[in-house]
């Protein structure tokens, strides 16, 4: 009989070692530096995308409801207004232009250019945001049966911009002409 060989057992010295798993501190160190370095570049990026997103946004609804109130004018065969409010009253025409934050579009029964009682509110906008501004010289548009548009300073210019922004390109213009025309125009450029 031949005896079979029997291997020797593996001395602890010569197997090979095992890395234990996941991450040493200066792989974590380096993968945390880079994602910070990652969002740092595009947070700038993200939040003016946001705001001319917002700004784009606004300037779409302004644009609606003056579409929408030279429509109404005409198929109700009356004047509508669309009017500036002021937050603390947000269905009282305010005297003079400045912030459009909040405004109004409803008919205008009584023909007085103030909301009373007969008028029905056709739209209601409240920025709740505060990202941005809204300004125009005018104080209200009235819109005649004709689809003419009265502004008390001829043509309206709403200007919409970031708060606090001093960069002229992410403004926008939203330009009432007195034919009831609107037009969203980019930047500073002058109104058609």
């Amino acid at each position: 009989m031949n005896p079979t060989p029997v291997a020797a057992p593996v001395s602890a010295a010569r197997r090979p070692l095992r890395r234990p798993a996941g991450f040493t501190l200066v792989e974590l160190m380096v993968t945390v530096a880079v994602a910070a370095l990652v969002v740092g570049l595009g947070v700038p990026s993200f939040l003016r995308t946001l705001a001319r997103h917002t700004i784009d946004a606004q300037a779409g609804e302004l644009q609606d409801a003056v579409r929408i109130g030279r429509n109404e004018a005409m198929k109700r065969s009356g004047p509508v207004v669309l009017c500036r409010t002021e937050e603390s009253n947000p269905t009282h025409c305010a005297g003079s232009g400045g912030s459009w934050q909040t405004w109004v579009l409803f008919t205008d029964a009584a023909r007085s250019g103030a909301f009373t009682a007969g008028d029905s509110v056709l739209r209601q906008h409240q920025d709740a945001s505060k990202r941005t501004t809204v300004t125009a010289d005018a104080a209200s548009i009235r819109f005649e049966s004709t689809g003419i548009a009265h502004a008390d300073t001829g043509s309206a210019v709403f200007v919409l911009a970031e708060r606090g922004a001093a960069d002229h390109a992410q403004q926008r213009q939203v330009c009432v002409n007195p034919r009831g025309e609107v037009a969203i125009v980019a930047g500073d450029a002058r109104c058609p």
